[in-house]
């Protein structure tokens, strides 16, 4: 009898275990983007890749510097993006019809910093029909 509660917690434990890794995973994920451009009679859809996912979390009651201390905020984010060029029908003669649209390559759970969001430094390497992003 002892053995078999045993084993009936052990079964609950890695079910458990399971479960939460599976809340808590930053992964890629395909998603379908519909794409229009300004001036074109026509839109495109397009399968890419997207970060998604839940990122462990904690909020504090504390105030000040004490408690930012036990503050994380953390955002599933891409690491590697990747610039894809899709052309768009129906564009006049003298509206390029290339547009590039991004693919995540690469996903993690990061802090949330605004600043380091919005004042990126970026480089654009082309080769043919990709762009590849590096932050």
């Amino acid at each position: 009898l002892i053995c078999l509660l045993l084993l009936v917690f052990i079964i609950w434990t890695l079910l458990f275990a399971l479960m939460v890794g599976a809340v808590y995973t930053c992964m890629l994920m395909n998603h379908t983007i519909w794409i229009e451009k300004e001036n074109c009679t026509q839109c495109v859809a397009v399968n890419t890749t997207i970060c998604s996912g839940y990122c462990y979390t904690r909020d504090t009651n504390l105030k000040g510097r004490f408690g930012r201390a036990f503050l994380i905020q953390r955002s599933c984010v891409p690491i590697s993006l990747v610039y894809r060029a899709v052309f768009i029908p129906g564009c006049p003669q003298d509206v390029s019809s290339q547009l590039y649209y991004p693919a995540a390559r690469c996903c993690s759970c990061r802090n949330s910093v605004l600043f380091s969001i919005l004042c990126a430094i970026s480089k654009e390497v082309s080769r043919g029909n990709l762009m590849i992003l590096i932050v």
